[in-house]
């Protein structure tokens, strides 16, 4: 039993150390860095459906994966919302004017000098008001919002940053299930070969039904690991469909890749060198910076609040009441212009000022706290990567003496079962043995591709396949 599921917990393992080499890798921003800016109404439109590739590269599926990937659609909105808040904020600089007319009727029980006993009157005005000076609160106001929509962009890249990891890691997923489902066949195809020839040497009384039956009976277990194979195969094609938003009718092949030696044994920049190119474009460090000038700002217009406020106010007004002369004359000679400049100088506001720019230091502490976590996780995770891929390339490095062996042997028991010089037993244990080293050394490719390009990554801000 212990080699009868070999595949899939080899391949159990594979999804997890993938899985490890990338999971903290959700905040890292690509080549796209500007893909946010300049955002657009019609870039939520999505055209109609062009003509698939016969083959998926690596590319095709991410801008695929971009164009229609919903949290990125979500993203845009939130950046032309925040484009508003831009322009919002922008129009505070500028002065209200607002027009407003009253229409009045009194009723008198004795008349009046006109004799009658009903008045009516009318005022019309245009006013204007203008906010000359208020302690630069529109100014940091306005700084925020741009910094708020630059989060949002920083956000928008890296939700890209996530699909490249996710594409990447679906594409080695299927490379590695192809590879397996290759081992698998040949694996199968020795062992009916063997059984096939057993089944003769029984038939000639050479042999005995017993060691035909170990050998069919492992044969039947090939046959089922090919199966899971090819499973596994089409559940890795599944997750890419579900990255890509592709529908149940649509089947996707990948371009095939043949990674030399040198993908798993190429030199990599300097474990400091890494985490210091890191944190220079991280988007969840540069959000940090973001946070802490907005929090800056958040204390400045807390302190403007204390400051005096001068506003500008002016209007042009008239009116018309019945009982004296006509309208158009009362409309012209009862024109009237006012203009009005308010200071108003706040003395006392509950201490609400003091509280708060005691919460906005307390923000900007808490940002450089988040900071220093960001630090550290960054630190672990890059010395966590270079221990894998050392570890990865020396199990790479001593499996390729491991399989030349295993192959040797097995070649060399294939030849003595020929002559009737071991028994199935040794036959089968040759061949497991030889089965699980190749899928160790497969696994050892792999896990050592993906830990050098997500090194590469954090190095470069680019995932490179050949």
């Amino acid at each position: 039993m212990r080699d009868m599921n070999r595949i899939n917990i080899l391949r159990t393992r594979f999804f997890a150390s993938l899985a490890l080499g990338v999971a903290t890798l959700f905040s890292l921003r690509g080549e796209e860095q500007d893909s946010f800016r300049n955002v657009t109404y019609s870039d939520l439109t999505i055209g109609a459906e062009c003509q698939f590739p016969t083959e998926w590269s690596y590319s095709d599926c991410l801008e695929r994966a971009v164009k229609y990937n919903t949290d990125i659609r979500q993203t845009l909105l939130s950046i032309l919302e925040s484009d508003v808040d831009v322009e919002q904020a922008k129009d505070a600089w500028l002065p209200t004017v607002a027009f407003s007319s009253g229409q009045g009727y009194t009723n008198y029980p004795v008349g009046v000098s006109s004799g009658s006993h009903n008045l009516y009157n009318s005022s019309y005005g245009v006013n204007a008001a203008w906010t000359v000076w208020e302690g630069n609160t529109r100014k940091y106001r306005l700084e925020t919002t741009r910094l708020v929509k630059r989060q949002q962009e920083l956000a928008g890249e890296g939700i890209i940053t996530e699909l490249k990891i996710a594409i990447l890691q679906a594409y080695l997923n299927i490379l590695y299930s192809r590879e397996a489902i290759v081992i698998a066949r040949q694996t199968l195809e020795t062992s009916s070969t063997q059984t096939e020839r057993m089944r003769k040497l029984v038939d000639a009384g050479r042999q005995s039904r017993v060691d035909l039956a170990q050998l069919e009976s492992q044969t039947a277990q090939y046959r089922y690991n090919l199966t899971q194979a090819e499973s596994s195969l089409a559940a890795n094609k599944m997750n890419l469909k579900k990255i890509l938003v592709l529908g149940l009718e649509t089947d996707i092949e990948i371009k095939g890749i043949d990674f030399p030696e040198s993908e798993v044994t190429a030199p990599l920049p300097e474990m400091k060198q890494t985490y210091m190119q890191a944190l220079a474009w991280l988007p969840s460090f540069r959000s940090n910076t973001l946070s802490g000038e907005i929090y800056d700002y958040d204390i400045k217009i807390a302190e403007a609040t204390s400051t005096p406020e001068i506003t500008l106010q002016g209007g042009v007004g008239t009116g018309y009441t019945t009982g004296g002369r006509d309208w158009g004359y009362q409309m012209g000679h009862r024109l009237n212009e006012n203009l009005n400049l308010s200071l108003n100088i706040p003395i006392y506001d509950a201490n609400k000022r003091k509280r708060t720019v005691a919460k906005a230091n307390l923000a900007r502490m808490e940002a450089d706290i988040d900071r220093e976590r960001l630090e550290n996780d960054l630190s672990q995770t890059i010395e966590s990567l270079y221990i894998d891929l050392s570890n990865n390339r020396s199990k790479y490095e001593s499996g390729k003496a491991q399989l030349t062996s295993m192959e040797e042997t097995a070649r060399l028991v294939d030849r003595q079962f020929e002559l009737g010089l071991v028994n199935p037993l040794e036959l089968l244990t040759a061949h497991n043995n030889l089965l699980n080293a190749r899928l160790e050394q497969l696994q050892n490719k792999y896990m050592a591709i993906l830990t050098a390009k997500t090194i590469g990554y954090y190095a470069t801000q680019q995932v490179s396949l050949p």
